[in-house]
């Protein structure tokens, strides 16, 4: 058996068990293998798989502080909060946004500890299943907030009514839900249509293998990019 930590570029379009489910038709029969931190299959970027021992560590990579960058379309809303999901609500006025005021509502309702109340469509278990699994049969469901840290929260291009930004934040934040939530305080509305994981704790994706390569021919390149437990 293997024991290590593969870091993952997820393609988008794929759940993060889809990546699960590529490595296993080419590790050992049996191997041990399990992945810390789910990514929405709208979403890409870096995903850790755990190898055999390294399984023992998913605990400690799941309260890692993470790295975002995502793209936000301003004048709607969607149910989910992100591009997958319709249209609930829209700016008919035409509200444009300036960079320094969605920056000034950044700095007095978005940075530090925070209140959160995660989407409808999250993961986050109730009564032993997943919020979305209500939320997709049409049921409504109470979701409890929760306390998440925002380390930045920085505006990194603008160009309305898209606008593109840099976050790192605790674990257990949900970013679409973030920029929904800044849409409201704007007054403009705001969807998540482009997300990426760049950082969790040391880990960079640019150290990361693309989910895309992972197949029985490219065997040997996937096994290369295997971090030996005593080289992090």
């Amino acid at each position: 058996m293997i024991d290590g930590i593969l870091l993952i570029d997820k393609e988008k379009g794929i759940t993060s068990y889809d990546v699960i489910r590529k490595l296993k038709r080419i590790l050992p029969k049996g191997q041990k293998i399990g992945h810390a931190g789910t990514l929405d299959p709208f979403a890409t970027g870096l995903l850790i798989v755990l190898l055999g021992k390294a399984t023992k560590k998913m605990e400690e990579i799941l309260h890692l502080e993470k790295g975002y960058q995502v793209k936000a379309e301003f004048g709607y809303a969607t149910d989910s909060q992100d591009e997958t999901g319709k249209k609930v609500i829209q700016d008919n006025k035409g509200l444009v946004v300036s960079r320094n005021t969605l920056e000034e509502i950044i700095h007095k309702k978005f940075l530090g500890e925070i209140q959160q109340i995660p989407s409808s469509y999250s993961a986050i278990k109730i009564n032993g299943k997943k919020a979305y699994e209500y939320a997709r049969a049409g049921k409504e469901v109470q979701i409890s907030p929760r306390i998440i840290k925002i380390l930045e929260f920085s505006c990194i291009e603008y160009s309305w009514p898209f606008v593109t930004f840099n976050i790192f934040c605790s674990s257990g934040t949900y970013i679409r839900t973030l920029i929904n939530d800044l849409g409201i305080e704007s007054g403009a509305y705001a969807t998540s249509v482009d997300l990426r994981r760049f950082k969790i704790g040391k880990y960079l994706l640019e150290e990361a293998l693309s989910s895309e390569e992972i197949s029985e021919e490219n065997t040997d390149t996937v096994l290369n990019k295997i971090i030996n437990l005593n080289n992090k």
